[in-house]
C-alpha cells in the first residue's frame, strides 16, 4: 500500500543466494529456516517454494540440486541455493489451464504423458495459447525458467494429428541428459498405425531410405490384416521428421489420412471407418531415467477414435479372422512404468483435450 512502513528488520533480499546449513538448522522446516536466514515474510518464502526456486545443494556437488519441498525437514548438511526469478521472456508461451493433461508419470525431473490428436505441440501461425506447451507451462511453472534456449523442457515432438506418449524435462539436468539420451538413440520409441496394404507390400522389414537427406532407418511389421487395412507396428531407430509416415509409405503401407506423404487410403476404403485425422500413434517409449538411471517403459493403448475405426474395418470385411488378444495392441491393456521410487506409473483419469 502507497505510504506503507517497512517491517523493521525486513529488507529485500538479492539472489541468487547461497548458505551453508548449521548444526541449529537441522530439524527445522525449510520455511522456517529461510525466514530467519533471508529475512523475508512468510507469502515471500511460500512464493520462492511454489516457484521451485529452493535447492539443496550436496557438499562437493554442482550447485543444481535438488528441489526442497514446503514442510520438508532440513538437516545439518550442504547448503541451500535460492536461485533468481526468470526474466520475463516475451515469447514465453502463456499459460492455458483449460487444456488438461493426461499424465502417465511425473517426478521432480520430467513428465511423461499422452499428447492427444489435434493439439500442436508448440505455438506457431495460426496457433497463440492452445498448445501442449501452453498447458505444460500451467502445469509445472518452472519450464519457463528453462527458457526457449532449451525448448520450455521438450525435447522431441509428434505431429499435431498424431496422438501418442511424450516425455518433457522440468530442469536443466535432465533436459541436458534426455536431450544426450535421444541424440545417442538410447530412447526406444514404437508407433501403431491403420495403414492400406499396397500389392506386393512386405509383412516386415525394414526401411533405411534417408529422409531431407540424412540417415533414416524404421523397422515394421504388420500385426493384423483386416481387407485392404492392416494394423502396423514401427520402431523408428533414429529421429528424422515425418520418418515413420515417409517409410511406411516407402514399404507399400501409407497411413491412412496421410496425404502429405502416402495415397492417404483412398475414398471408399476410409468413408466407413468414419476417420477426421492422421491414423498413427506413438504407443510406447522406454528409457533409462535420466539421473536415477531406472528404466522407465509406458504404453498407451490406441484411442478412441483408432480403436472404433480399426473395429469398423473388422465388421466390413467378410469372413474376417476372430480377434487375437494375444496379439492386439489396440485393446485397453497397458504396462505400467516404473517410477524412481519403484513404484507403478501414475495414472490420472483426467479427459484430454481432444480424444
Amino acid at each position: 500500500m502507497p505510504g506503507a512502513k517497512r517491517e523493521p528488520g525486513r529488507r529485500t533480499p538479492r539472489y541468487p543466494a547461497v548458505f551453508e546449513l548449521a548444526a541449529a538448522d537441522a530439524g527445522q522446516r525449510v520455511e522456517r529456516c529461510l525466514l530467519r536466514r533471508l529475512k523475508a515474510d512468510p507469502g515471500h518464502v511460500a512464493r520462492l517454494l511454489r516457484e521451485q526456486r529452493v535447492r539443496f545443494v550436496a557438499p562437493g556437488s554442482a550447485q543444481e540440486g535438488r528441489v526442497l519441498a514446503a514442510g520438508e525437514i532440513l538437516e545439518a548438511a550442504g547448503a541451500i541455493h535460492v536461485a533468481a526469478a526468470a526474466r520475463a521472456d516475451k515469447a514465453a508461451p502463456l499459460p492455458n489451464r483449460r487444456i488438461r493433461l493426461r499424465v502417465h508419470h511425473e517426478d521432480a525431473d520430467l513428465a511423461v504423458l499422452c499428447k492427444p490428436a489435434g493439439l500442436s505441440v508448440h505455438p506457431g501461425p495460426g496457433h497463440g495459447s492452445d498448445t501442449l506447451l501452453n498447458a505444460l507451462v500451467a502445469r509445472y511453472p518452472e519450464l519457463l525458467a528453462l527458457g526457449r534456449e532449451l525448448g520450455f523442457g521438450l525435447v522431441h515432438r509428434l505431429d499435431k494429428e498424431t496422438s501418442g506418449l511424450m516425455v518433457v524435462a522440468r530442469t536443466r539436468a535432465a533436459q541436458r541428459a534426455l536431450v544426450r539420451l535421444f541424440v545417442e538413440r538410447r530412447v526406444a520409441k514404437e508407433y501403431l498405425a491403420l495403414v492400406e496394404r499396397l500389392p506386393g507390400a512386405a509383412r516386415k522389414g525394414t526401411i533405411t531410405t534417408p529422409v531431407d537427406g540424412k540417415e533414416a532407418r524404421t523397422e515394421y511389421e504388420v500385426l493384423e490384416e483386416r481387407g485392404a487395412i492392416a494394423l502396423v507396428r514401427a520402431r523408428p531407430l533414429t529421429g528424422r521428421t515425418h520418418q515413420v509416415r515417409l517409410h511406411l509409405a516407402r514399404a507399400g503401407l501409407p497411413v491412412l489420412r496421410d496425404r502429405r506423404h502416402g495415397r492417404g487410403g483412398s475414398s471408399e476404403l476410409v468413408r466407413g471407418l468414419f476417420l477426421e485425422r492422421l491414423a498413427l500413434h506413438a504407443h510406447r517409449l522406454a528409457f533409462d531415467h535420466p539421473l536415477s538411471g531406472q528404466r522407465q517403459e509406458f504404453e498407451e493403448p490406441l484411442p478412441r477414435d483408432l480403436r472404433h475405426a480399426w473395429q469398423r474395418a473388422r465388421e466390413n470385411r467378410v469372413g474376417a479372422a476372430p480377434r487375437s488378444r494375444e496379439n492386439d495392441p489396440s485393446g485397453v491393456r497397458e504396462r505400467r512404468g516404473r517410477s524412481p521410487a519403484g513404484g507403478g506409473a501414475t495414472w490420472r483419469k483426467r479427459s484430454s483435450a481432444r480424444s
